[in-house]
């Protein structure tokens, strides 16, 4: 073999080695819980229909290591024995790269070693400390509450507070998802924490996304359900849907609605506690306004009919009923993009959606606009 072949050979081997070192990846864990010792770590990947075991490693002196090769970025969970501390936070996600990764399974979970991950840590820690500071209201409610020693200043001072950690929750994932939209770590959080948000932000999000995120079968769910709050949203008709009354004969939201009276839709359940607690008013407001022009129509998502049939007796609902008691699984969730129950929408005479989710006063006080 001559010296020009020798040199060209040894090139391409030092080529060979160096795009095998630039793949290699190294996770190196660290466990604080001495109960660990000895188990296994799994790494798993997340596939359509479940999680899937990659790799398997041994917690020893509280140590593990993951090491092999990867050829692009990829979406993975590293996952303590969940045997041992069921109640502890024992998988965390990582965005598994070349280099080495450092997990820390302590107190709290964290993951250093690229930006990416870093960034991932950082937000999970601000989103735990406002959780905290959410369970701490909490408890000083329902202390105060049991204790008798529940003002009306205080009901609104813990109320406001609240609310105020829960947007600033909503707005911190909000931002660490829409600037990180183009990774697996960021579109896992998106599929994990999308019903948080309100529908706009979902469309800014899904604006800055790759169609092959878009093209996963539960984020069509939600670009389905955004096309659906718009064709159900306030200024449009209303969507014609039929199912069974009481009776078990087949009507129409139609054979109500756009026929000259204001009809309020009114989705609930007889097992929906926050229904229950709610249909006193809408009972309050049909006595009221029956008179002058306004009709309720009840659409249940029950799905035992004894059950649903107690409930309207129960809670001496007078007005139209139906329903296909399908639960959850009932075409009208999506058609008019239900999340919660109870859920209203108030329609006009012609049947143009003009107002949705009055509760109490709201609900009086709009039909006394509308009906003085």
């Amino acid at each position: 073999m001559n010296m020009r072949k020798l040199f060209y050979l040894f090139i391409s081997a030092l080529i060979l080695v160096s795009c095998q070192n630039a793949n290699e990846y190294s996770i190196k864990g660290r466990v604080a819980n001495p109960d660990f010792e000895g188990t296994n770590v799994y790494l798993q990947m997340i596939t359509d229909d479940a999680m899937v075991t990659t790799d398997t490693a041994l917690v020893e002196n509280g140590a593990f290591t993951f090491s092999g090769a990867v050829d692009s970025v990829r979406l993975r969970f590293v996952l303590l024995d969940e045997s041992i501390a069921p109640r502890q936070e024992n998988r965390i996600p990582l965005l598994l790269e070349p280099g080495t990764q450092k997990v820390t399974f302590d107190s709290v979970v964290t993951v250093s070693g690229s930006k990416i991950n870093q960034a991932y840590t950082d937000f999970r820690l601000k989103q735990r400390d406002l959780g905290m500071q959410i369970r701490g209201l909490v408890e000083r409610y329902n202390s105060a509450q049991a204790t008798g020693t529940l003002t009306e200043e205080m009901d609104a001072e813990i109320n406001t507070r609240y609310d105020s950690i829960s947007s600033q929750m909503t707005e911190l994932s909000f931002n660490f998802i829409r600037e990180n939209i183009q990774n697996d770590l960021g579109q896992y959080s998106f599929m994990a924490s999308s019903s948080m948000f309100e529908p706009e932000q979902q469309r800014e999000i899904l604006e800055s996304a790759d169609e092959t995120f878009k093209s996963k079968e539960n984020i069509q769910r939600v670009i389905k359900r955004l096309e659906n709050l718009e064709r159900v949203a306030i200024g449009q008709k209303f969507v014609d849907f039929t199912l069974k009354n009481s009776d078990g004969e087949e009507v129409s939201l139609s054979d109500y609605a756009g026929k000259g009276k204001y009809v309020l839709v009114d989705f609930w359940a007889a097992w929906c506690g926050p229904c229950r607690q709610e249909m006193p008013h809408v009972a309050a407001a049909y006595e009221k306004y029956k008179s002058k022009g306004f009709e309720v129509v009840g659409v249940s998502f029950d799905r035992d009919r004894d059950e649903w049939l107690e409930g309207i007796s129960q809670m001496k609902m007078i007005w139209p009923q139906m329903s296909d008691l399908m639960y959850w699984d009932s075409p009208v969730v999506d058609l008019y993009a239900i999340q919660g129950i109870p859920h209203t929408v108030l329609l006009d005479k012609e049947g143009i959606i003009i107002e949705k989710n009055l509760r109490g006063e709201a609900l009086d006080a709009k039909l006394t606009e509308l009906m003085p």
